[in-house]
């Protein structure tokens, strides 16, 4: 049975989802959306939030809570855990790999000149696009889970918002792939909405991971959450921001990294 503090975990885990459906919709109605500029400021604002949203709602609790060590220890598994998932399906034999797809459409929109044509995806690269969303989903929305626990008040608005935002880029990139490809508008909405789902299951996963543990077993699993989403943020998001605005990445990354500071504050945290 689902308690309600894993409702309200599912809850938040689906509104910082929800995003991709967001995103889906402005590249459907505004075709500009997928201009080079505005895709890699919104990847490069959204890695500055995620990165603050870890270092201050994640790392530092976790730091508090148990030290040096079980925070260090969970960033490593973190770390290595994501990068071995992804690992495992490069090497199923497709061309196409989900992790390098998922990737590749969202920089086709944030790269290249004018408009930055996005090429359409064959069935299987929807399908591996679909699985790289989910991989890059799930770090995401156990964290948002975790901090319903260690927030001030609530879940954290910092790591909701700054999920939020880095999501929007990723959907419009491969919500522009996916009907470049033939599919239907419909379908695109079908597939990002199940991510959503998925993302509301394990935010209520995280949630009841942390319930009655120990100190230090709180830190690791919320260490491992934040090396995941340093990889995803490192692997993806700020080589996309970079080719796209250049130096200006940096720039607005900072930006989004007070952005989503100004969050925690603004709770009390």
């Amino acid at each position: 049975m689902f308690s309600s503090g894993m409702w309200e975990a599912a809850l938040f885990g689906a509104i910082a989802q929800s995003a991709l459906i967001v995103g889906a919709l402005l590249v459907w109605k505004f075709p500009g959306m997928k201009k080079p500029v505005i895709v890699g400021a919104l990847m490069a604002f959204g890695a500055g939030a995620v990165i603050s949203a870890v270092a201050v709602d994640l790392v530092a609790v976790s730091y508090d809570e148990a030290g040096a060590g079980p925070t260090a220890l969970g960033i490593g598994i973190g770390c290595l855990i994501y990068f071995g998932i992804i690992a495992l399906l490069e090497r199923k034999g497709d061309d196409e790999q989900p992790g390098e797809l998922l990737e590749a459409q969202v920089a086709a929109a944030a790269s290249g000149h004018g408009e930055g044509e996005v090429h359409g995806a064959s069935p299987k690269e929807a399908r591996n696009l679909t699985i790289g969303m989910v991989i890059d989903g799930v770090p995401e929305s156990v964290a948002v889970g975790l901090t319903l626990h260690t927030a001030t008040v609530g879940v954290s608005a910092a790591l909701v918002g700054s999920i939020f935002i880095s999501a929007i880029p990723e959907a419009i990139g491969i919500a522009a792939a996916l009907l470049a490809g033939g599919m239907a508008m419909g379908k695109v909405l079908l597939r990002f909405s199940s991510i959503v789902v998925i993302g509301a299951v394990f935010a209520a996963v995280g949630y009841s991971l942390l319930y009655g543990a120990s100190d230090s077993l709180q830190a690791i699993i919320q260490s491992i959450a934040a090396g995941a989403l340093l990889v995803v943020v490192i692997n993806e998001m700020i080589p996309i921001a970079v080719r796209s605005v250049k130096a200006w990445a940096g720039v607005i990354g900072a930006a989004g990294f007070v952005f989503s500071a100004a969050l925690t504050w603004a709770a009390g945290g």
